[in-house]
């Protein structure tokens, strides 16, 4: 008999599969088919909303909507990096686990999706679900294989790398309308906060210059420098304006939220919807010195994720404090919906590791996250951590281990590693044994499968700042090159390229 001390996470998952396949086990009520809408907004830091304590009004329609769901307060992607995060939260696995660990192959190929990978999206539609999915930016185009299960599917056109979420939603809006028959699953994602900062007027100057002394102290508390150059450009971004640039385009994907939301009312869907908001990565915005994504640092890996359930569900709008993964983001949503008596929906559960964060036995266990892919990365190499309710512990394997009391330094500045040896070995041996249960469960799948090289893809990839190739990375965008007509965004400035750092050294 197991207890509740010595339950692993795959023993959780299990018990997951078990209640979802008897339908019972929690007392709260189950809801017979429900629509489900999926909003993913690309680049989001949890912590420059306001329902998340940001000091800025960025987020007014979010923070309205917050009011009438349940937040998450301590969500985590598995890696910070637009495809792999997506395809943990539609297969609720992790990266190791369904292979996908960057945007691009080696090479520049893209990535397919293993053979018995199941996404929710195709345990709709076997289920009867319309499966509709609108995307804004090339890492999410169908050749990724994201679009799996998806019967209706929007992506930017042609050669276009991105569009804007007003763009995205001329599509969606018309397609909402002609529903005639329920239920759907539907996935908005848009990339707006994405870098490089470009947000439409008025939200383009919109934060310019204000909130001086809040501005000031957020800088302080988290001792950003004033400037970073990027690791794989020469670029210079300095952080006030970049702040400011961030925000306005977190505002302008707050705005269209609000329209998509405006939208399912009308429809008169919203009510009898479970509609869950959130984001694949955050931004690094120069803290550590890092100013867009693909590390483990906390500011790169806490996103938003806020739930709005029918009234049937029997859950309340309010906080949840809980330590989760993006990989128990469905197990939690399907948690609440009568199971469906489909093939798929077993194969989803029984592959799944991700858990019903709200079932009564839920019990909070180290969340993993992992550097972008090692085959598009060059220095620093390899990252992963575990984070748990008190400790965040890094480990690379070419720098060192790192360990932060989360308590006490929840902006990971104090690296107590050396201080606390024993606790830092703990927390290593616990990664280690999630690494190996997440590798061996990834080789029963089987590898990602390559799909074929599309070299308009790969320009379209280096457009949006990935190189994706074999000579360059894909964590954090390089630099696009952009028409003449289209300045670069306040605070990006030229500069000579940095000297290698030495192997092991990491500023």
């Amino acid at each position: 008999m197991l207890t509740p001390k010595n339950r692993t996470p795959r023993t959780l998952a299990l018990l997951a599969v078990a209640l979802a396949l008897a339908g019972c086990g929690d007392s709260q009520p189950r809801l017979e088919r429900p629509n489900i809408v999926l909003v993913t907004i690309d680049t989001l830091r949890a912590d420059h909303l306001g329902c998340y304590g940001y000091f800025r009004d960025t987020s007014p329609n979010i923070d309205a909507f917050a009011k009438e769901s349940l937040v998450f307060d301590q969500a985590y992607a598995a890696m910070a990096t637009t495809l792999p995060s997506h395809a943990s939260m539609l297969t609720a696995r992790y990266p190791l686990e369904h292979g996908i660990t960057a945007n691009l192959m080696h090479g520049g190929k893209p990535f397919g999706w293993a053979s018995g990978m199941v996404s929710f999206a195709q345990v709709a539609k076997e289920a009867g679900y319309t499966t509709a999915g609108f995307v804004s930016a090339a890492p999410l185009k169908a050749p990724s294989g994201i679009a799996a299960g998806f019967e209706v599917w929007s992506e930017p056109e042609g050669k276009a790398v991105e569009r804007k979420a007003g763009e995205t939603l001329s599509k969606t809006l018309p397609w909402l309308e002609q529903q005639a028959s329920q239920p759907f699953f539907l996935w908005v994602h848009f990339y707006d906060p994405h870098w490089p900062h470009r947000a439409p007027a008025p939200y383009d100057t919109l934060f310019r210059g204000t909130d001086a002394e809040a501005k000031e102290a957020w800088i302080a508390e988290r001792k950003l420098p004033e400037a970073a150059v990027r690791s794989n450009a020469r670029k210079r971004t300095e952080t006030r304006p970049a702040l400011d640039n961030y925000c306005g385009e977190v505002r302008y994907a707050d705005e269209q939220f609000g329209v998509l939301l405006e939208a399912l009312k009308r429809k008169g869907v919203l009510d009898s919807s479970i509609v869950v908001l959130t984001a694949d990565h955050g931004e690094g915005l120069n803290q550590h010195e890092w100013t867009a994504h693909g590390l483990v640092w906390d500011e790169q890996l806490r996103v938003p994720l806020v739930m709005r359930f029918p009234k049937a569900a029997g859950v309340a709008p309010g906080r949840a404090g809980q330590l989760v993964s993006l990989i128990d983001m469905m197990p939690t949503v399907l948690g609440r919906v009568q199971p469906f008596k489909t093939p798929k929906w077993n194969e989803f559960f029984r592959l799944a590791t991700g858990v019903d964060a709200l079932a009564s036995d839920f019990e909070e266990r180290p969340v993993f996250a992992q550097r972008t892919g090692r085959e598009l990365a060059e220095d620093p190499g390899e990252m992963y951590a575990i984070t748990t309710p008190r400790w965040k512990f890094i480990h690379e394997p070419e720098v060192g281990d790192q360990l932060f009391d989360r308590k006490g330094d929840p902006h990971e500045l104090a690296d107590l590693a050396a201080k606390d040896a024993a606790q830092a070995k703990a927390s290593k041996r616990e990664m280690q044994l999630m690494m190996e249960l997440q590798k061996r469960r990834g080789a029963e799948l089987g590898p990602a499968q390559a799909g074929e090289a599309d070299p308009e893809l790969l320009k379209q990839m280096q457009a949006l700042g990935y190189l994706g190739g074999e000579d360059g990375r894909n964590g954090e965008p390089a630099v696009p090159e952009r028409p003449a007509e289209e300045p670069e965004p306040e605070g990006e400035l030229e500069v000579e390229p940095e000297q290698p750092k030495e192997q092991g050294k990491r500023p």
